[in-house]
């Protein structure tokens, strides 16, 4: 397995294959193969496809990041994503 985690807070029901850092997890999150996520809030049910990388971003519920897609916010400016969006 290829997963990488440092400095988290991962509820239970999470799957982490890609790596994590510096992040709050909900329940039921799922990080794919090959995905980066830095400096998230993820909500219960998000999930982030293989190769999507996430800096500075805050999810709601039920969201999913499709493959490959890169999006950043900025420490003092995170990106938030709505309930139930696919972006």
């Amino acid at each position: 397995m290829d997963s990488h985690v440092r400095d988290c807070m991962v509820a239970d029901g999470c799957i982490i294959e890609g790596e994590v850092e510096d992040s709050i997890l909900f329940r039921g999150v799922k990080i794919k193969k090959g995905a980066k996520v830095k400096h998230c809030v993820l909500m219960q049910g998000t999930t982030i496809q293989a190769g999507a990388v996430l800096k500075y971003a805050i999810t709601d519920k039920n969201v999913r990041v499709n493959p490959g897609r890169m999006l950043m916010g900025h420490s003092t400016y995170p990106l938030s994503i709505a309930k139930n969006e696919i972006v």
